[in-house]
């Protein structure tokens, strides 16, 4: 079953943002800026997104100066005070996540064993530390 935002998720998500979003049919738009940095970033949240073969599923797009980033199959979301909302996508064996601030900050992790989470981290090589700890926030909303 595909995950789907729902009105206490967005809810949720525009408190940590600072703003309410911008609501059509199945999408919410939140216009982010930081004057402190000079940064800004558009997010998009949409829900029964066609991926093909008859599978729907939620799509989270964040749009900054530096780059397009799109999280396909959003699984669920984790809210990390005071900031910050972790987005999920989860297969069986890997993991991605895209960590969005309200200070118009994005982050994307993909994609990533699942085993790492249950990793010491005193054993991994410190290239893929941070994706690890990311990640392992999220664990509570893993299947």
């Amino acid at each position: 079953m595909s995950f789907s935002f729902q009105a206490l998720d967005i809810k949720n998500i525009a408190k940590i943002f600072g703003s309410k979003p911008i609501e059509l049919e199945e999408h919410w738009t939140w216009n982010m800026a930081n004057l402190e940095s000079r940064q800004a970033q558009v997010v998009v949240i949409h829900n029964n997104v066609n991926f093909g073969e008859e599978h729907k599923g939620a799509l989270v797009v964040v749009q900054t100066k530096h780059g397009y980033f799109e999280l396909h199959d959003c699984s669920g979301y984790v809210v990390f005070e005071p900031d910050e909302v972790i987005f999920v996508s989860e297969s069986n064996d890997k993991i991605s996540c895209m960590v969005v601030g309200s200070g118009c900050t994005c982050s994307m992790f993909s994609p990533i064993r699942r085993e790492m989470l249950t990793a010491d981290f005193s054993e991994l090589d410190p290239a893929i530390l941070m994706s690890a700890m990311q990640l392992s926030l999220t664990e509570s909303i893993l299947s």
